[in-house]
């Protein structure tokens, strides 16, 4: 009888460790969701990002690799933008780190650029493995403003704390998203969107596989509008984050 009580008691233990581990998947997964729908910190926190002087459409590269910017950045090149990220050139490439929820990089300084303009945007990106964030990302994006609203086309690498795998995703700020490439931290990937202004599309592409193709619905609006390039980092809580970016291009057509 006593076994039998025994085994009837184990019978209906509450399994907490499984719901712990439920629990944990569905805030991640709602953490991630929110970081997705808010993937342009100047979407989100409405930065008006404005040209100090006459606008200048010369294309940008930087493969951070001139010393005498070591421990702080090209400033004639870059300008910092929200708040929270914390960047500094070493060694040939651009680290960023964060440590609190938020968005916040660095931004093109007095240039823009009409779409037509540009004919592709690329960076080498890596987010490391070290990432305690429930959700975080590090990328780059074109960013304007149109009827009041911004308008965004953005790729990056995003992570999260105890994932195994981080993902490269590229959106639009009208709801555009690439399937995930499912990638390795602590390694570098090669991710670049193209520009077709004339048909309306620009297309992605992570180390030279495509993976999407946006079709505007309203490219003549678009056509007629500035964009800024702007490197970022974001994160959905307090947690470190750590990533670096190298070769970033902004190449004119």
């Amino acid at each position: 009888m006593n076994n039998k009580s025994s085994n009837h008691h184990e019978h209906k233990r509450i399994p907490w460790n499984l719901i712990g581990q439920i629990v944990l998947a569905l805030v991640f997964l709602y953490l991630l969701s929110w970081l997705i729908n808010s993937f342009s910190f100047a979407g989100r926190n409405g930065i008006d990002i404005q040209a100090t002087q006459a606008i200048s459409s010369l294309e940008i590269f930087d493969n951070f690799g001139f010393k005498v910017f070591d421990t702080k950045w090209n400033e004639s090149t870059w300008a910092e933008v929200g708040s929270g990220s914390h960047f500094y050139q070493l060694d040939g490439i651009l680290t960023v780190s964060r440590n609190v929820q938020g968005f916040g990089g660095l931004v093109a300084h007095r240039r823009k650029w009409l779409l037509s303009q540009i004919n592709y945007v690329e960076s080498r990106l890596m987010l490391n493995s070290n990432i305690q964030t429930l959700a975080g990302d590090i990328g780059f994006e074109i960013n304007t403003d149109v009827d009041g609203n911004q308008w965004f086309v953005k790729c990056g690498i995003l992570g999260g704390q105890g994932k195994k795998m981080a993902s490269i995703l590229c959106n639009t700020a009208d709801g555009f998203l690439t399937t995930a490439v499912k990638v390795s931290y602590d390694t570098w990937y090669l991710v670049r969107f193209e520009v077709d202004s004339e048909n309306g599309t620009i297309t992605f592409f992570v180390d030279g596989q495509n993976v999407g193709k946006y079709v505007s619905q309203d490219i003549s609006t678009l056509k007629n509008v500035e964009y800024s390039l702007i490197l970022d980092g974001s994160s959905s809580n307090d947690g470190s984050l750590n990533g670096s970016f190298d070769d970033v291009q902004l190449k004119n057509r």
